[in-house]
Order: C-alpha cells, then sequence, then structure tokens
C-alpha cells in the first residue's frame, strides 16, 4: 500500500457562513509559539465564558467503501481554537477537550469570531507535540473552520461550532469542512495510543498536506500532483504526509486506515529506525526485506493505533470500490519474510497478545541501533532482548508465516525460507560476508521485479577495526548502474552517480558496517557485480 511539512503565514479558512471564501488572516511568523491557552482577552473591560462543542462529520469505510449514509458527528478532539476581535487580533486560545468542548474568556459586550484551527498543539514540560493539516496548493495554509460574529453581552454565551462533509448524497456540492479535521482525529488516536506506553514523548512536528484538487500525478504538489498518499521524512517542509484528496478517484481523509499507516512510517522515522528504499508495491509481491517490514509494520500499526483487525481504502466513483484486508490473516501463498502480508500478521496478532509496550520498546532498542537494517529480523532480535518472556509467542508467529524463528539471528543468519529465488544470485543468504582489503562479487536480480522487489539488493557485512578513511569502488557490466548505501547502525553514506563504476570515500567508525547494493537500470536476471573495499 504506498499510499506509499510556521506559526502561519496564512490560513486557508473554511467558514461555515461562507464555505470557500477566506474569513482571516494568519496568526504570525514561521516557528513563533502559540499563545497560552485560555488566554485573557485584550482588553481592559469584563470578560465572560464564550463556550461550545466542536464536531466533525466522520464517514465510515466499511469493507472498503465509503459509507455516506452511516455519517456520524464527532468531537473535534485536541484542535486549536483562537478568539478573534473586530479587528482580527486574537484575543483568547485554547484547545478542545476529549469531548470537543471549549471555553475562552472573551471581551464582553462586544463581536468576536471563532476560530477552530485544524492543529493539534501542546508544550508540556513532558510530552509535546506540533501536527496541522495544510493545502499544499494554496501555499501551504492551515485549515481552519471560523464563525463570524458572534453577539457577547454580559452573560456566558454557548456556540457549538460543526464541519460538514459537503456531501448531497450524490456527490460533494459543497466545500468540504470536515476533511482536515478528520485527517487530524485519526492521527489524534495514533498519538494517543503511543502516549498510553510512552508518556513524555516528544513527536517532531508533522505537517500533513491534503487538498481536494490532490491526485495520484506525479508532477508539481502545488498542483496537487502528489503521485500517492504517502510520507516524506525529511525535505524543506521537515516530516510531512501527503494526502489524496480527488472526488471520483481516489479521497484518503475518511480512510482512517490508510492516515494511521502513513503515521506508521513517520514513528519508524523519529523515533525508530527505517531504511526501506520505499517506492511502489502490492501485497501480491515479493519485496525486499526492508521494504516488506516497513509496509507490514505500518498496515500492523493502522489497526493497533485503531483497536481494529482490518486495513480499509476507499477509491474510484463516489469512493464505493476500495479493498479490505484481514490483518490477522497472514500471506495467502509464498508467505515469509519477504512478504509485507506475513509482517502484518506477525505484529498485529503480537500486539492482540502482549500489548505495544514491548513493541515499542524493540523499535526503540536494538532495531534503531543495530548493524543489521531493519528487517522481520531485525525486530525479532530485538524483541527477544527486551521482552525475552513473550519470545515464544513471537517465535510461534514467525514459524506461522515460514519466517525463522531465531530471536536472537538479526542478520537473518538462520533463515532458510528463499521466497522462491533460489540459486545465485537469489534471496539467501540476505548478508554476504566481505572483508577491508579485499573484493567481493555479488550479484542482483530483477526476476522478481524491479526497484525493490525481492532479490534486486544485495546487502555486505564488513567489520572495521579501527576508524579510518575507507573507499569503496563497486565495479559491473556495461548495461548497469550500481548504486550503493552504507550504514553503521544508522545510514552513512550514499553513492548515486551514472554509469557502471561507482566510488564512495568516506570514514568509517570502528565496527560492523552494511553495504546495500542495487542496480538502477535493473539490467537483467543475473547482474554481478567487484566490490573492493580498502
Amino acid at each position: 500500500m504506498n499510499r506509499m511539512n510556521r506559526g502561519m503565514a496564512a490560513v486557508a479558512a473554511i467558514c461555515l457562513t461562507a464555505l470557500v471564501a477566506a474569513c482571516g488572516g494568519g496568526g504570525g511568523a514561521a516557528g513563533q509559539p502559540l499563545p497560552p491557552v485560555n488566554s485573557a482577552p485584550n482588553s481592559q473591560g469584563a470578560a465572560v465564558p464564550l463556550r461550545g462543542v466542536v464536531t466533525y462529520d466522520s464517514v465510515p469505510n466499511i469493507g472498503g467503501a465509503l459509507a455516506y449514509a452511516e455519517t456520524v458527528r464527532k468531537p473535534v478532539r485536541g484542535a486549536v481554537v483562537e478568539a478573534l476581535d473586530a479587528a482580527s487580533r486574537i484575543v483568547a486560545t485554547t484547545r478542545t477537550d476529549v469531548a470537543g468542548a471549549y471555553v475562552v474568556d472573551v471581551p464582553a459586550n462586544n463581536s468576536v469570531s471563532l476560530r477552530v484551527r485544524a492543529q493539534l498543539s501542546h508544550e508540556g514540560p513532558s510530552a509535546s507535540w506540533e501536527v496541522s493539516v495544510r493545502d499544499n496548493t494554496r501555499s501551504d495554509a492551515i485549515y481552519a473552520l471560523e464563525v463570524t460574529d458572534i453577539p457577547i453581552g454580559s452573560a456566558p454565551v454557548t456556540r457549538d461550532v460543526h464541519a460538514p462533509s459537503g456531501w448531497d448524497g450524490t456527490r460533494y456540492a459543497s466545500a468540504r469542512v470536515a476533511a482536515p479535521f478528520a485527517m487530524l482525529d485519526t492521527i489524534h488516536d495514533a498519538q494517543a495510543k503511543m502516549l498510553s506506553v510512552v508518556p513524555d514523548a516528544k513527536f517532531v512536528p508533522l505537517r500533513v498536506f491534503w487538498s481536494q484538487h490532490n491526485l495520484p500525478a506525479d508532477g508539481n504538489p502545488a498542483l496537487g500532483q502528489i503521485g500517492s498518499t504517502h510520507f516524506q521524512r525529511s525535505g524543506p517542509n521537515g516530516p510531512a504526509i501527503y494526502m489524496l484528496g480527488k472526488e471520483d478517484l481516489d479521497t484518503d481523509e475518511y480512510d482512517t486506515s490508510v492516515i494511521a499507516h502513513e503515521w506508521a512510517h513517520y514513528y519508524q522515522a523519529n523515533f525508530s529506525r527505517n531504511d526501506s528504499p520505499g517506492g511502489s508495491h502490492s501485497m501480491a509481491e515479493s519485496l525486499d526485506a526492508r521494504l516488506a517490514f516497513s509496509e507490514g509494520w505500518a498496515n500492523a500499526w493502522a489497526g493497533i493505533a485503531l483497536d481494529r483487525s482490518d486495513y480499509t481504502d476507499s477509491l474510484g466513483t463516489q469512493q464505493a470500490r476500495g479493498l479490505r484486508i484481514d490483518l490477522a490473516a497472514g500471506a495467502s501463498s509464498n508467505p515469509g519474510w519477504h512478504r509485507e502480508a506475513s509482517i502484518q500478521s506477525v505484529l498485529w496478532t503480537l500486539n492482540s497478545r502482549v500489548g505495544f509496550r514491548p513493541i515499542h520498546d524493540a523499535f526503540t532498542g536494538d532495531l534503531k541501533t543495530g548493524p543489521a537494517l531493519t528487517s522481520i529480523h531485525s525486530f525479532a532480535a530485538a524483541f527477544g532482548r527486551v521482552a525475552p518472556a513473550h519470545g515464544s509467542q513471537l517465535a510461534e508467529l514467525l514459524a506461522r508465516e515460514r519466517i525463522s524463528a531465531a530471536l536472537n539471528d538479526p542478520f537473518g543468519e538462520q533463515e532458510t525460507n528463499d521466497g522462491g529465488l533460489p540459486g545465485n544470485p537469489g534471496a539467501l543468504p540476505l548478508y554476504r560476508p566481505a572483508s577491508v582489503g579485499g573484493t567481493t562479487s555479488v550479484c542482483v536480480s530483477n526476476r522478481r521485479g524491479t526497484g525493490n522487489k525481492l532479490g534486486t539488493h544485495a546487502f555486505l557485512r564488513f567489520t572495521v577495526t579501527s576508524a579510518r578513511n575507507h573507499t569503496l569502488h563497486v565495479s559491473g557490466p556495461a548495461a548497469a548502474d550500481p548504486d550503493l548505501v552504507v550504514y553503521g547502525g544508522r545510514q552513512l553514506s550514499v553513492a548515486r552517480s551514472v554509469g557502471s563504476t561507482e566510488t564512495l570515500a568516506l570514514r568509517l567508525a570502528a565496527g560492523e558496517h552494511v553495504l546495500a547494493l542495487n542496480d538502477f537500470n535493473n539490467s537483467s536476471a543475473a547482474t554481478c557485480f567487484a566490490v573492493s573495499i580498502v
């Protein structure tokens, strides 16, 4: 499922009174903190409480299709709420609670506007987070729901606010006001699940980019051409999730599984480690071990965070088609470490038996810092170290999916399942030994597909006895274009120039390292390279 980053320089306001009109200005320069929670009014006069409940239309995904007839109102939880005076100055700020309720003190005998940002923000002595939903087709402005001209007298005022879906029974006939808040609410669930085991978690700021114009076409994100729903671990916007929104093609704002899936990649990138090469993939394919683990984990996390046993995704005309995956089922054929269905089954079922805490401890332990690349094997070894009492349960689940049940084998040396790719080049061994001062022959294959499929990458292990400068040189046939990445507990350096040779000079610390090698051209069923390390 390749569904697979400023205070506000602008606010994409979606009003209840004028749905697509701009309803207000921004709130400050980039990076500035929000005003204190429930801040005092900008007035010397008396203040009165303005309170209410903020809700949004939630459209469930049932069996893969959006069920608009089953739409329910849900609370907007944890969102930033601002009260503004007639000059659009912020006079009070708060956040909604878990029931969507808010209360702010505003100047009496006046008129105010209420703005609910599609933004979660918290800076506490322990935990902190900053999440915003933005329009990548409108200068990355934050979405907001605004109600204008609320009369305030001398008595408390109640004003409930609702974000409608815009669906009229056959199409989106008006602005999709609820969409940003629906995505924000799923991320609220994901954060809450992690906070349940790590209450002092410090979340790296996350931006979610969504627009009704976002479609599955590669090009300019400012025009909605985002390729697919995906997580971007780095870039000018920092960590970011881009979400599809094109009606009658593919919309993801109500596909909670998809949103949680992408948040799982954010979790890996910022709390653990993810060595996946990324790229397109499907449930039917045999994949690079790193990709299978990353995508299987993300599918499993969607079930873990949302407390559900299936994964759903809608698409097509009226969002009436889609898919549903049983997270417990595993791979229907050719199971193993190379199949995301096998990985999701192992991790989802493991959580149902032992809870998320030991899984999180494994992700943030040896899986993050060890020399082996991220895979189900390195996860199993990390889990065996932090949760030995639950080791037998993991071993049972691994064996069921024809994955080595060894819990002390991060490099998969005891793995016997070749995934249907025997011989040389084949899938086993997962890593091949290399030595400093020597030359090693290693081959890759496009027999199971190109780019990121099983056999397209080869992995070499080598040990550096003392910290010094090294040169790695790779040469292959004329039709090939080798790319290489060097790891030492994390990605250290990348070489991706054009041509049949590749050279990388870098300083390596003492210890074990891994070289990941592939042929960018995917030139044949057996493309062999000579790798020297000096």
